[in-house]
């Protein structure tokens, strides 16, 4: 168990998420009993969820398939935007805010994706993947800091420094993923999103994934949302479980 204290960094409040079905006007348009009326389909995908997080807790969100749970991670992430309720950060409202005062918090806040088959650009070195983020969030870093900060994440994570001339396609599934959390660790974040970060992996591989996860968040002090669908990972690394279903809670 992860060191908490009394006041929550995450703090999500009667969040929903409608996507609409149909778009444009004369998707909507429909004729009920001989007259054309105006009609709005949508789908909720998350409804009225509230959940909070402490600092340094893994916090898991677990739930079959089309649940809400990613849902949920892109909406914390500022990747969606709610349609109802409100997203609160170390006290602080942030799914109101604008692109430009969401910057800097996306150097605090940052994101594992499911697939690191498809979250890595296939063009870019993992030296220039990783630089990425830190040259972004660090723009007055000298080209000595920001090798150094690649060879720190590079290390925290189990992966040879030696590989940052490679690129994605020369590395195993599992290798590959130590090469995204490497990059969401480039910035130093407080809060990390973990979405399914072990189902596209063989088994043998997600034990170890979760295990350095599990390690990073006790030796940073991380607080980490962690969405998955499998009972087994989330015994392995949660503090707290959220189950959902439906959209709810």
């Amino acid at each position: 168990m992860s060191a908490v204290s009394s006041q929550p960094l995450l703090d999500i409040r009667n969040l929903e998420k409608r996507f609409d079905l149909d778009h444009g006007l004369l998707e909507t348009l429909k004729l009920r009993g001989g007259k054309l009326t105006r009609e709005m389909r949508s789908v909720h995908a998350v409804n009225n969820v509230s959940l909070s997080a402490q600092k340094g807790e893994a916090l898991c969100v677990v739930g079959e398939s089309g649940c809400g749970k990613s849902t949920v991670a892109r909406l914390v992430a500022g990747l969606l935007e709610p349609t109802h309720g409100e997203i609160h950060y170390n006290g602080s409202r942030i799914d109101n805010l604008s692109r430009g005062a969401m910057a800097p918090l996306r150097k605090k806040i940052q994101m594992i994706f499911q697939n690191p088959y498809a979250s890595l650009n296939p063009r870019m070195t993992i030296q220039q993947t990783l630089e990425e983020p830190v040259r972004f969030h660090n723009p007055g870093f000298s080209k000595s800091e920001m090798q150094d900060r690649v060879v720190e994440v590079m290390r925290s994570v189990g992966v040879d420094p030696a590989w940052a001339k490679r690129y994605p396609h020369e590395l195993s599934g599992g290798q590959r993923q130590r090469i995204s959390i490497a990059r969401a660790l480039a910035t130093r974040p407080r809060f990390l999103i973990c979405d399914e970060p072990t189902s596209a992996l063989d088994v043998s591989i997600q034990a170890q994934i979760l295990n350095l996860l599990k390690d990073l968040q006790q030796e940073l002090g991380l607080t980490m949302l962690f969405i998955s669908h499998d009972l087994s990972v989330v015994k392995a690394l949660s503090d707290e479980v959220i189950v959902m279903q439906r959209g709810e809670v």
